[in-house]
């Protein structure tokens, strides 16, 4: 009979320290180059950014009583009836404020939209009046939809007395 092998023990002087510089380095290597190579596969798909829609409904006429309507949804408000408009009249301004984007509530004691984040303040034709704001909210066009819902197109922004009648 054979005598069975008997595998050595690991030993600290078998690894040398050139061995151990030539493995971490390697291993650097292959690091360094596998990220270049994620980076180069990554950079064949493009950022794409996926904004919401510019022109949407949001709702029939009758969902929205005398007043200003806050729509989260879609940070707007829906003006119905109210400073200079008729029952069945509606305008559509921003919810976001002009100088830096938060949403502005409105204030009906003061009859104006407060920003709480810098203090803006805009009447109720969206005017500026005190902070930082730099512009005006828009006002948007509003329409009526073949099903019977308004539609609000965000890139046609109107004078402030534009108005739809219902």
């Amino acid at each position: 009979m054979s005598d069975p092998t008997v595998e050595p023990e690991f030993s600290y002087d078998q690894f040398s320290r050139r061995d151990f510089f030539t493995l971490v380095g390697g291993v650097a290597m292959a690091g360094t180059f596998g990220a270049a190579l994620v980076a180069s596969f990554r950079y064949m798909w493009p950022n794409v950014l996926y904004e919401p829609p510019t022109r949407y409904k949001i709702g029939p006429p009758a969902e929205y009583p005398v007043g200003v309507n806050f729509v989260a949804d879609q940070r707007i408000f829906v003006v119905r009836g109210v400073y200079g408009l008729q029952e069945n009249e509606y305008r559509v301004v921003s919810a976001i404020c002009t100088h830096m984007g938060c949403t502005p509530k409105w204030v009906q004691a003061n009859e104006r939209w407060e920003c709480p984040c810098h203090g803006s303040q805009f009447n109720t034709l969206g005017v500026k009046v005190a902070g930082p704001a730099p512009r005006p909210l828009p006002w948007y066009e509003v329409s009526m939809g073949n099903d019977g819902r308004l539609l609000v197109d965000q890139n046609k922004v109107v004078a402030a007395d534009f108005k739809l009648s219902v």
